[in-house]
Parts: C-alpha cells; sequence; structure tokens
C-alpha cells in the first residue's frame, strides 16, 4: 500500500473512532459547566500546545495533557474531548498546520481524551472524583482509594492511546518501524509523563476548591499555573539534554571525518545500515539503539594525531602503518568508556568491531558467537560502505561484486547468519544499492541519519500531547 493512501486510512479511521466516542461520551455528559469554565481550559491548553518541545522522530510534545485531564475528569468525557480538541485544533488553525495533519491531531486527542475517561467510568471511577468532595470527614476512604487508583488507570490509557496513534502516524509518512518510533519518542519519557499526570489531579482540586469558596473555579487555577510551568521546565530541559546528546555524538564523528576526505559520512552511514540490521535481526528496541550509537562512534579513536598522516595517505598502508592503524578499535572503545552509560554493550562492540569470525581479527581474536553481536553487525556494515564508496586506490564496488564478496567470505571473515540475512532482505539490498546509485551520481553529502540531530524531512510532522 502507498505511503500516502495508508496515512489517509489512518486519518480516516481515527475520524471515525473519534466521533463515535463523542457520541458515546454525549450520551452520559453531565451538565455543561459554562463558557467561562470550558473557554479558560482551551486556552490554557492552547498556550501550552505553543511551547511544545519537538521529540527525535518527527513529532512535538508538550504538557497541554494536564488539562485535557484535568477538564474530563472535572467536566466529563465529552467535555474534556472538547477542550482537548478544540485546543490542538485553534494551534494548527493559527501556525497554518496542513489540513491533514490538524484533522488528525484533534482526532488523536480527541480520542485519548474519550476513550480514556470512558474506561475509568465503566471501572467504576467518578466525575468529578470523590477526592474533590469537599467535606473530607463524609467521604469514605474506599471510594477516595478507588478514584486516585483508577486515575493512574485514566492516565496511563490516555499516554498509551496518544502516543501510540501518533507513533503509526510518523511510521507510515516516514517509512520506519513502529516500536523505532515508539521507543525514540516514547519509551524514555512515558513513566515521567505519569507522573506529571498527577498535576491533574491538582488543577481539578484547585478548580474544585475554587468553585466552592467563590463560587467560580477558574480562580483556582492561577494557582497552578507556576507548578505547570516548572513541568514545563523539566520536560523542556530532558529534551534539550537528549538533543544535545546527540548532537555531540555527531560533532564527534564529524571532527575524525574531517580528517579524512574519502570517507566522509561513513560514520552515518554504517550507523544506518547497523541499526536495519538490528532491526531485521528482531533485536529489542534498546539493543537496536545501542548497535546504532555503536556503529556511529565505533571509528573515534582515529581522533588521535597518530593517525592522522594515516588516514590522508593515498597509497596503501607499509605493514608497519596497518599495525598502527589497528590499534584504532581499541582507543575508540578507550574514548566511548568515558561516557558511563556506553560501557558494556557499545564500548564492547565498539573495541571489537573488527573480530573475525574464524577468530583471524583483532584486538583480541575472538571467534563465532563470543564476538559481540552488535561487533559483528558493525563489520559487516563497515565493510560494505567501504566497498560502496570510492578509495585512493579502487573505485566503488556495484551491488552484485558486494553480494559475491560478503558470499565469499561468509563464515570466515562474517557471521554467516548476518551473512545470510544481509543478502535475503530486500531493505538492506536496497540501501547498499542506494549508496552505489548515490555515489555514481557524484553525490557528495552523507546519507542522512534519521536521529535528531539530521531529523528526514516529511510533511507529517505530527504532534504528541502537544
Amino acid at each position: 500500500m502507498l505511503r500516502d493512501s495508508k496515512v489517509d486510512l489512518l486519518v480516516l479511521a481515527a475520524v471515525i473512532a473519534a466521533s463515535g466516542s463523542m457520541i458515546i461520551s454525549y450520551a452520559v455528559a453531565p451538565t455543561f459547566p459554562g463558557y467561562w469554565e470550558v473557554g479558560i481550559f482551551i486556552l490554557i491548553a492552547f498556550l501550552l500546545d505553543k511551547t511544545g518541545i519537538p521529540l527525535r522522530v518527527s513529532a512535538r510534545g508538550s504538557v497541554s495533557f494536564v488539562m485535557h485531564i484535568s477538564s474530563a475528569m472535572l467536566f466529563g468525557a465529552f467535555w474534556g474531548g472538547v477542550v482537548a480538541g478544540a485546543s490542538v485544533g485553534v494551534n494548527h488553525a493559527l501556525s497554518g498546520t496542513a489540513r491533514k495533519k490538524t484533522v488528525f491531531n484533534v482526532a488523536q486527542r480527541v480520542l485519548s481524551v474519550t476513550i480514556s475517561l470512558l474506561v475509568y467510568r465503566a471501572m467504576g471511577g467518578s466525575v468529578p472524583p470523590a477526592y474533590l468532595g469537599g467535606g473530607f470527614s463524609t467521604l469514605l476512604v474506599t471510594d477516595v482509594q478507588r478514584d486516585v487508583g483508577l486515575f493512574f488507570v485514566f492516565a496511563a490509557l490516555y499516554f498509551l492511546i496518544n502516543s501510540a496513534l501518533v507513533s503509526i502516524a510518523v511510521a507510515f509518512s516516514s517509512d520506519r518501524q513502529f516500536r523505532d518510533v515508539w521507543s525514540l519518542n516514547t519509551r524514555g519519557i512515558l513513566g515521567y509523563d505519569i507522573g506529571a499526570s498527577v498535576m491533574a489531579m491538582g488543577v481539578a482540586w484547585a478548580y474544585a476548591y475554587a468553585l466552592r469558596q467563590w463560587g467560580f473555579g477558574p480562580y483556582g487555577l492561577f494557582f497552578v499555573i507556576p507548578p505547570i510551568i516548572m513541568v514545563r521546565y523539566v520536560y523542556g530541559l530532558y529534551h534539550q539534554l537528549q538533543h544535545s546528546g546527540q548532537e555531540l555524538l555527531q560533532l564527534m564523528v564529524k571532527a575524525i571525518e574531517a580528517r579524512d576526505p574519502y570517507t566522509s559520512g561513513h560514520s552515518v552511514r554504517v550507523s544506518e545500515a547497523a541499526r536495519l540490521i538490528a532491526l531485521e535481526l528482531g533485536l529489542s528496541v534498546r539493543e537496536v539503539e545501542q548497535v546504532e550509537t555503536a556503529a556511529l562512534l565505533h571509528d573515534v579513536g582515529k581522533i588521535h594525531e597518530e593517525f592522522a598522516p594515516l588516514l590522508r595517505k593515498e597509497a596503501r598502508l607499509t605493514p608497519e602503518e596497518t599495525a598502527l592503524m589497528q590499534t584504532h578499535s581499541t582507543r575508540s572503545a578507550e574514548l566511548v568508556g568515558v561516557i558511563s552509560k556506553f560501557r558494556g554493550f557499545v564500548q564492547d562492540s565498539v573495541r571489537h568491531h573488527h573480530e573475525r569470525w574464524d577468530g583471524q581479527g583483532y584486538p583480541s581474536g575472538l571467534s563465532g558467537k563470543s564476538i559481540p553481536t552488535g561487533s559483528r553487525i558493525i563489520l559487516i556494515c563497515d565493510t560494505v560502505d567501504a566497498m560502496t564508496t570510492d578509495r585512493p586506490y579502487r573505485k566503488r564496488l556495484g551491488l552484485d561484486i558486494v553480494i559475491a564478496e560478503l558470499q565469499k567470505c561468509r563464515g570466515t571473515q562474517f557471521d554467516p547468519d548476518l551473512v545470510d540475512l544481509v543478502i535475503g532482505s530486500v531493505a538492506i539490498r536496497r540501501m547498499i544499492a542506494g549508496n552505489t546509485a548515490l555515489a555514481e551520481a557524484g553525490a557528495d553529502q552523507p546519507q542522512r541519519s534519521r536521529r535528531v540531530s539530521w531529523p528526514a524531512p516529511s510533511f507529517w510532522r505530527t504532534s504528541r500531547k502537544a
């Protein structure tokens, strides 16, 4: 199915599902809370939408979910859906967002709120929750415990539905794997999101308190704006640190490759190929990300000055120079180990990425399955990229020759199972052929990595919780 067709079907399905959930919600909706009440919730959610944070893969995030969740807890699923849909729709309309994206984001946000609260109600939760009652002496402990527990069920469902729909949209529009997109954009912050949703309980309590004391609930929202701003700041700081970390890695790789004009973009291409093989191999999302990082950093040791003349040399290396160059994997691992997060899987994958299946590689002479999985993947990707790019001593090789070389070295240099996977994968063969065609067309720019530093251009920049 064509990419645009899949996106269109997803948008249509989201609109139908959201419309159905709103009809059901309206049938059980409490009394209209008032124009001022609904309008102020929409306004604050809209302002939070405007300060959304770019996520790692073609999406944005914000803390507007605090107002969406609290409005649903106070007014019911229907009016919570109105607040969520209106705040997103107004934000997109004023920003000039494409119609298809606007429709989808309104639908998926409405669906996230209404379905989650309908489940909350079906499990016995009350609207508004029992813990918002004024007379604490008259409250039943069991009612409060029930509504507090079910609140977290509601919040978890909201985030799961929202993140799943957005990840599917991004995956369809960018030809990426769903689990890859969901992991990069959601896995690291899902627990934070659910924890931050406690702010919605605070907003609802402040509204209920102001309604009892002064007869106008929105007065209470002035007391919760500073904490919401603080949550937004922490949320942004997390993504800023994550973004800066990836950019520093890219900068480090670029500094190394500046020494060697013949391998410009090499590490980025090897990293992308390693990610694809790791996905095809069925590794976990965390392992895929670690393999990709190790592949990106596999040559960082070449930044040391003793390698500079070897990288610039146009003739073949002498045996002594070759021996020196072979120390780069160990030097790379030493640099990678400076970052505590990379010790272990990533560092070991870098250290042993020149080990051979038959034990004739370096630096430790490991063989077979004793070689880390990441190292075996990087070795194939490193070799394939070397064969499909121009070198001082030869021109790039075509796809048929590359495949023949992999088969020739199957079981000696390379893991035979990985060779079979590469040869049998249409996606990987297409990537190899694409690299060759790009080079033959005279392109001198590296392929773009799909990581945060070089986001792939796409019409479909979907907002998540934005």
